[in-house]
């Protein structure tokens, strides 16, 4: 017996769910397998294993993207200014404790900024001139809680409640043919950014358990064999034929996409987090020639109250080692001109470090952007710190300015799906 919430988490499934109804899938489940198998299933009890597919079915054509995003999501807040360091005095007036000392800052030539010593990995692609930050980023009248601000942040939408993420809408908007879950990839966490109307994506939270699994003793051939056959004829039911139509596109993308994990498993970091092997993971994909457009890497654990010296560095130190890897297989695969990446956070922090050895939820915080086609070695936005916001970094870049400079990158639409025109500050090249 296949687990339908295993399967419906699988990859394409996932748009499935969303669009079927719980009972339409059961219903599904279980005929087509009663139907298809001639066989009973012999089961024992004990606890779940995995059984990887090896039937081969024939790849879909998917034409190549020209460009690649790759959007990671630096859940809970990140601390930009002990990410940016200004020279600024002020910053070590504020953070008597938690200042970074000269004497460990990667000085970043041209500016009055440094990075966090554990940010030192990616200082070659500043000198390069293919990364740039941006300082002041936020949404204004943002909120301070994680949820509404993120589903700000994630829907690019402003003091209103969105049902699409503003990466949805353009994988909406761009839609040609039917839908295909390869065009966009989540690496370790959920996307809402992804959420569309019309569009699959690819949801992949553990890659070491990216594959179909099944009950001891279960013929997971048989099985799968069972749910291919129900994908056609499509049934007159509109929500059963978006069921079956599922069926096939997960199958084939949890088999192309299950062998990225396997080669890059090898190349995780032992740190106790897959990080690194997220972003190589991100890499192998976009060598696979599978039409992706937009991959997105979840990475948390920046809400840091307290003890953040040591929590931030070894995050950053996580975080810098991935992107390089990252940097580095797309370098040396001839894709670098293809992608971009950014980071993103749902706010920044105070600028006043609170007593417990810690940040509290704040405004203005600090992205990054690399790629051959970012205006880098330049720190783009404003810092002034001494005009705050309620004891905050005032935001002086609007977010979507960013996403509307990727969109106009990625080859727009852009204002219609931001439902506005912002500002382009020039962190990309036009």
């Amino acid at each position: 017996m296949l687990s339908r919430r295993k399967f419906l988490g699988a990859a394409g499934g996932v748009a499935g769910a969303t669009a079927v109804g719980g009972g339409a899938w059961a219903a599904l489940i279980r005929d087509s397998v009663e139907e298809s198998t001639s066989a009973p299933t012999t089961t024992t009890a004990g606890p779940a294993t995995t059984t990887t597919s090896t039937t081969t079915h024939p790849p879909t054509s998917l034409p190549a993207g020209n460009r690649v995003l790759v959007l990671v999501q630096m859940a809970g807040g990140n601390d930009g200014l002990n990410a940016l360091v200004p020279a600024s005095g002020l910053y070590r007036d504020a953070r008597p404790t938690l200042a970074i000392p000269e004497s460990e800052l990667v000085v970043l030539a041209d500016t009055d900024f440094s990075l966090h010593p554990s940010l030192e990995p990616l200082s070659r692609w500043w000198n390069l001139g293919s990364l740039a930050a941006v300082e002041g980023v936020g949404i204004p009248l943002q909120s301070r809680s994680h949820f509404k601000s993120m589903d700000t942040w994630w829907s690019g939408v402003a003091g209103a409640v969105s049902t699409t993420g503003w990466l949805g809408r353009w994988l909406d908007a761009t839609l040609t043919g039917d839908p295909d879950p390869l065009r966009a990839i989540a690496l370790g966490g959920g996307a809402p950014a992804l959420v569309s109307e019309q569009s699959l994506a690819t949801v992949i939270r553990s890659p070491q358990a990216f594959q179909l699994q099944t009950t001891p003793g279960t013929d997971s051939e048989a099985l799968i064999q069972a749910f291919l056959s129900t994908a056609s004829p499509l049934d007159a039911d509109p929500y059963l034929a978006r069921a079956q139509q599922a069926i096939p596109t997960t199958v084939e993308s949890v088999e192309l996409i299950s062998q990225v994990f396997s080669d890059s498993s090898d190349d995780s970091s032992d740190t106790g987090r897959n990080t690194e092997m997220l972003f190589r993971s991100a890499a192998s994909i976009i060598d696979l020639g599978l039409g992706t457009q937009v991959i997105t890497i979840g990475v948390d654990g920046y809400d840091t109250h307290a003890d953040q010296t040591s929590r931030q560095a070894n995050l950053l130190a996580d975080l810098s080692t991935g992107i390089a890897a990252f940097m580095e297989q797309i370098e040396a695969d001839g894709h670098a001109d293809e992608v971009t990446l950014m980071t993103t956070s749902e706010f920044g922090r105070r600028v006043v470090e609170n007593g417990s050895g810690g940040t509290d939820h704040g405004q203005g915080g600090v992205q990054f952007v690399m790629g051959p086609s970012v205006n880098g070695r330049a720190v783009h936005g404003e810092l002034d710190l001494t005009e705050l916001a309620d004891g905050d970094v005032r935001t002086t870049v609007d977010e979507r300015s960013i996403y509307a400079e990727v969109l106009d990158w990625l080859g727009g639409p852009t204002d219609e799906i931001l439902d506005g025109a912002y500002d382009r500050i020039g962190v990309l090249a036009a």
